[in-house]
């Protein structure tokens, strides 16, 4: 009977063990599921940032390079008076040697470096003048009388003025012109409230030169002429608004301006 116990027993614990090791293939939880993706195919962290890394680089080469080197800089021409010097006397020599071609771009290009030159501005009117190109001419040796009305070369420029008057087609402004003038005006006496006198004086200088005769932009060339201490200069353009209006509105403070100029300089 005691043998008969033991060897049943011996059986039920065999059958057990069989049981739980059969279960334990399926349930143990070390085992890999057969669909879940392999660790190597996530994307790592370094490779990721490496990658971003790259594209920040070429956006700082590609991007704003080609943004800060456009054409309109590139050919933007800067202020330099003694390019523009060099410019007027190889242009004189050209002028001499009655190459009037290679002087008419020399002085075209000073004008370039220095806009309002008043030397390269008569000498591109009487290379202007030997070509026959006589509107162009005309209206060169009037700038050069506005830029400087007792300069050295304006007796010169006067008497040119005065010969090649009859050759001149259209010799008054267009409504165009005349409307642009009036436009350059508006916006030196907008100059003038902020106190840039240089950019005032390049717009007046350049309404007179389609309107010489238009009192405002005298009396106005005459304040931005004021504020850059161009004193001399100043008192000219006050003295010709009074030549045009004697009695104007601004003709006592143009009077008045005269007087302390005057008392500054000693004259």
């Amino acid at each position: 009977m005691k043998s008969l116990f033991v060897l049943g027993l011996f059986l039920f614990a065999s059958f057990i063990g069989a049981a739980a090791q059969q279960r334990s293939q399926d349930d143990r939880p070390h085992i890999t599921p057969r669909n879940m993706p392999k660790e190597k195919e996530q994307p790592q962290p370094d490779e990721a940032k490496g990658e971003s890394s790259s594209r920040d680089s070429q956006m700082s080469l590609e991007g704003p390079g080609k943004s800060s080197g456009g054409t309109d800089v590139e050919e933007m021409r800067p202020f330099d008076p003694h390019k523009a010097a060099k410019d007027v006397e190889v242009g004189q020599y050209y002028l001499k040697r009655k190459n009037y071609r290679a002087a008419l771009d020399r002085f075209n290009e000073a004008l370039l470096y220095k806009p309002n030159d008043a030397e390269a501005t008569f000498y591109l009117a009487t290379t202007q003048d030997k070509l026959e190109l006589y509107n162009l001419a005309y209206r060169n040796y009037r700038a050069y009388m506005t830029l400087l009305p007792d300069g050295p070369f304006s007796k010169q420029a006067q008497e040119a003025i005065n010969r090649i008057s009859p050759h001149v087609q259209n010799a008054q402004p267009s409504e165009q012109d005349t409307a642009q003038a009036k436009k350059m005006i508006e916006e030196g006496e907008a100059y003038l409230t902020r106190n840039d006198f240089e950019a005032a004086h390049r717009d007046f200088v350049r309404a007179l030169q389609t309107l010489p005769d238009d009192p405002v932009a005298n009396f106005r060339l005459a304040e931005s002429l004021q504020g850059l201490q161009r004193l001399d200069e100043a008192r000219i353009f006050y003295k010709k608004y009074l030549t045009l209006q004697p009695n104007g509105k601004m003709a006592a403070e143009a009077r008045r301006q005269i007087s302390e100029i005057n008392w500054t300089i000693g004259k």
